[in-house]
């Protein structure tokens, strides 16, 4: 099956794995828009338009008619690198964590952990690493997961995610297109 066939209804104008898919030239005013925030996207050049010319590595384009595959396979890559490049989330020091332009605000204890998990993006903090923080007496088990808990879903809306990892800690990193 070709995108041709099913264009602009399949593809066109939507977002596949984080990345935005736009029609060109048609949708020029759009990609400007999103190459000036950043946003991945994938190009669909119609048969008889000029290339565009690819400013940065969030960009790529496919020329119609396309195979739904290889549309797929190249917001994939976009996704997979962008996901590589992705800036490192920032605890604020006035109880807010920003990443990719937004942030969200956090208690003073989610501040901590957020901080320790960010300096180590991808990374396993350990669970004695982030009670250090805590003052005089370390927390409980349970009450650091319920912090972590807590600091799962305000991450979440950011496109990050923070992972237990059996016996040892856990891990800050950007969510994977299938986490969202």
């Amino acid at each position: 099956m070709t995108v041709a066939k099913h264009w602009p209804r399949t593809f066109a104008s939507m977002t596949i794995d984080h990345v935005a898919v736009l029609r060109w030239p048609e949708e020029r005013a759009s990609v400007e828009r999103l190459r000036a925030s950043g946003t991945p996207r994938l190009l669909l050049v119609a048969p008889d338009a000029e290339a565009p010319v690819a400013t940065d590595c969030d960009e790529d384009w496919i020329r119609l008619p396309a195979v739904d595959d290889d549309v797929r396979a190249r917001t994939n890559a976009l996704a997979a690198k962008a996901a590589r490049h992705s800036p490192r989330p920032e605890v604020k020091g006035d109880g807010r964590l920003a990443y990719r332009g937004r942030w969200v605000a956090l208690s003073q204890t989610e501040e901590a952990i957020a901080r320790l998990l960010a300096d180590q993006l991808g990374e396993v903090v350990g669970r004695d690493v982030l009670a250090t923080d805590w003052g005089t007496r370390p927390p409980s088990a349970n009450a650091m997961r319920v912090h972590i808990t807590r600091l799962r879903r305000r991450v979440g809306p950011l496109g990050l995610v923070v992972r237990s990892v059996h016996g040892r800690g856990y891990v800050m990193e950007p969510a994977e297109p299938t986490d969202s």
